[in-house]
């Protein structure tokens, strides 16, 4: 029997190691967006389309409906550019298409913590670079898609749209506008069998929030719904690379009430092409990445939307590492596949107004606006939910509430420090102090359960010698037996010393999800770390972390060991879970490991004093 339990518990070590590596991968798969792994394959075979492609395809004209229609003939207006210049912006429209081929975000506008400049990823203050939110590279294969391209169905008037000129309407070639200051301007494209397309945009200064009028005519008759293009892949063109951390633009919408988002990879693609829909009506949708994005809002409900992808080898500016073992290897990466996602927002054109909001993710903006942009449209518009509080809709009812407080908290404190690095020690500070008494009594749990081990195990011998002996659980010396062993575990129960573990769990996913949705630690410096939401460009801090986790798991109490096996279990895993923590938050932002880091020198300097107080009885 004895030869028996021994062999038992041998496999806990396996145990221990799969628990841990399902919690870690776990957290890698839930918290963390996939990067692209989708080969890139020119020469694949074509495949019959999925059901969400054949559904985009769906609502476009067949071959032979295009044959029977006439098609337009394209205008030979002179082609115009027109520059909209504004304290937080600067866009350039092209006459060709009526859509803009630039748009440059310069300053973050937020009702929390003022204004400030905006650069693109990779700036430095020697080297300041405008930050550029519409590709403005050739790639091979791609027929560039813009935003405010008009899709009606109708492949040669589609056509005849956004390949023709149109009339601008004012003879300036550059506007600007000072805080507070309105202008309209519009674009005019007519043609033959009295067709006629007007798009018309009123910016104002100081806003993100455009107007847009859609008015469409043809052969007499006006074209009610058209689908408006958003896209491709809005967001921060600089970046020059992606990985778990630093994510690719996305597609994301309200629908249905839910708040729907579409990466590059869930695409499913046939000669690099993918398309997929969404059903449901439509409040509004979009493409951006983390901290910039382009949204249309209706000016009321619309049916579904549609989605396209173009994946492409992208060669970067700069060779990188993907990951902590092409680091230690020394294996260098120059490419990675990368998507074009474009949302074809359906959108009235009656002449009503489309809102068009072009600008940063900023919580404190994003929230100001709902209240602004409801009022204006007349219907309930949570314009905040562009940022990503989890891509899975039952993590996000915990983290959303739990990480806008932690926004709040750090901008609070930055008001006071002038850091966001200050700020994050300060917070780790208080929260960690918060748990103290917790701690303190975990280590007494832990302490007087180690103190009763050998007595603990002492019974546990006599139990079993008396069950060999066949001596019944219910005689009067068992019962006796098994009072010693309750008597001795009150106020000693494991799960009181888990009880702090359990608290800072969901306190790290929040804070996770806080810097990396936070515009306010993007390009916020600390010591060396020149943006706290991206990785440590020196890995110092992650090794740093790994160390301070191996100091703060050494030296607090755990259950005590009995077994030699239970006692070398414990030790490999104190150095197996910080190397495997190391791999899983490589490159993971400084400002998520700048928290962790301090937590566990806190923590490590607790366990200090409360080692103290326990040895002096105090």
């Amino acid at each position: 029997m004895q030869e028996k339990k021994e062999n038992n518990t041998r496999p806990r070590l396996f145990l221990a190691f799969a628990l841990s590596m399902a919690v870690l991968l776990g957290w890698s798969y839930w918290f963390a967006p996939k990067p692209p792994n989708v080969p890139v394959n020119e020469s694949a075979t074509p495949q019959p389309a999925p059901a969400a492609v054949t559904a985009t395809q769906a609502a476009l004209p067949t071959v032979q409906e295009a044959a029977n229609t006439k098609p337009a003939t394209i205008s030979n207006v002179p082609n115009r550019k027109l520059r909209i210049k504004t304290s937080l912006f600067e866009s350039t429209f092209d006459s060709k298409g009526a859509v803009a081929s630039s748009w440059e975000i310069l300053k973050d506008k937020s009702p929390q913590e003022g204004t400030k400049e905006i650069w693109a990823d990779g700036s430095t203050p020697n080297n300041q670079k405008r930050l550029q939110l519409i590709n403005q590279d050739t790639i091979e294969g791609w027929s560039p898609e813009l935003p405010f391209r008009l899709i009606t169905g109708d492949q040669s008037f589609d056509k005849f749209i956004n390949e023709s000129e149109f009339v601008i309407t004012t003879p300036d070639e550059v506007i600007e506008l000072k805080d507070g200051e309105e202008r309209t301007i519009e674009f005019l494209l007519t043609g033959e069998n009295n067709t006629e397309v007007k798009k018309t945009f009123t910016f104002r200064g100081g806003e993100y929030v455009a107007d847009l009028k859609l008015t469409l005519t043809r052969g007499g008759q006006p074209v009610s719904t058209v689908k408006v293009a958003i896209g491709a892949s809005i967001g921060d063109r600089a970046i020059n690379n992606h990985n778990f951390y630093h994510i690719e633009s996305e597609a994301v919408g309200s629908i249905g009430g839910h708040i729907i988002r579409h990466q590059g990879p869930s695409f499913t693609y046939n000669q690099n092409k993918g398309a997929l829909s969404d059903p449901g009506l439509l409040d509004w949708a979009g493409v951006g990445d983390a901290y910039f994005a382009m949204v249309a809002i209706p000016s009321k409900q619309t049916e579904g939307i549609e989605y396209s992808s173009f994946q492409y080898q992208h060669q970067t500016a700069k060779p990188f590492y993907d990951g902590i073992i092409s680091w230690i290897l020394r294996r260098e990466k120059s490419s990675e596949t990368r998507h074009m996602i474009t949302a074809f927002v359906p959108v009235p054109a009656d002449g009503s107004v489309t809102k068009i909001f072009t600008g940063t993710k900023d919580y404190f903006l994003l929230s100001d606006l709902n209240d602004k942009l409801s009022k204006d449209i007349g219907r309930q518009i949570d314009i905040e939910d562009l940022i990503n509080f989890s891509n899975y809709r039952p993590i996000r009812y915990i983290t959303k509430p739990l990480s806008i407080p932690i926004i709040y908290a750090l901008s609070f404190l930055n008001n006071f420090t002038s850091n966001y690095g200050i700020a994050i020690v300060i917070f780790t500070f208080f929260f960690y102090s918060l748990l103290f008494p917790l701690r303190l009594s975990q280590t007494k749990s832990f302490k007087k359960a180690a103190g009763n081990a050998p007595k603990m195990k002492e019974i546990q011998d006599k139990i079993k010698a008396l069950q060999k002996k066949g001596v019944p659980m219910e005689s009067p010396e068992m019962r006796q037996l098994q009072m010693e062993q309750l008597k001795m575990t009150k106020d000693a129960l494991p799960i009181g010393g888990c009880l702090p573990m359990l608290l800072q769990f969901p306190l790290l996913i929040a804070f996770y999800t806080a810097v990396t949705v936070s515009l306010s630690l993007r390009q916020a410096n600390f010591l060396w770390l020149p943006d706290l939401s991206a990785g440590d460009p020196y890995h110092i801090l992650e090794f740093a972390f790994a160390i301070s986790m191996v100091l703060s798991m050494k030296f607090t109490p755990t259950s005590p060991s009995v077994t030699p096996e239970q006692q070398m279990q414990q030790k490999i895993m104190i150095y197996l879970m910080p190397v495997m923590m190391l791999w899983i938050m490589w490159q993971a932002p400084s400002g998520l490991l700048l928290y962790w880091f301090f937590g566990n020198i806190v923590s490590f300097g607790q366990q200090m004093i409360i080692l103290v107080c326990i040895v002096t009885g105090k």
